[in-house]
């Protein structure tokens, strides 16, 4: 799912290699687009992959493995769409929104 989404950000020509970032420039920047449910999913799945590679005895949940298995193509066809459909001037808006922001941070 991180990959769809950051596909996503590279057709903005964001590149952003933390996840954290990623899904927080998701729910700021992309809220357009994306659901909040998207986002704490995102999150989670992050988690998941976390607990996966760096704790090898944390479980992850089964269940929560089939809602991942049921979400990911959903939302990989949902970024398709949105890499396929986003024009230059949505780009540009976009571009816009996120140097305003990072102005505003300082």
């Amino acid at each position: 799912m991180y990959f769809s989404l950051y596909a996503v950000l590279t057709r903005i020509g964001i590149r952003c290699e933390n996840h954290a970032c990623t899904i927080l420039l998701m729910e700021r920047l992309l809220s357009d687009y994306f659901a909040p449910a998207e986002a704490i999913l995102v999150e989670k799945a992050r988690g998941a992959r976390v607990d996966a590679q760096y704790y090898v005895s944390r479980e992850i949940p089964d269940l929560f493995c089939e809602e991942l298995i049921r979400a990911a193509p959903r939302f990989l066809v949902k970024c398709t769409g949105i890499v396929d459909g986003m024009s230059e001037k949505a780009i540009g808006a976009l571009r816009g929104r996120l140097t305003e922001a990072l102005r505003e941070e300082g």
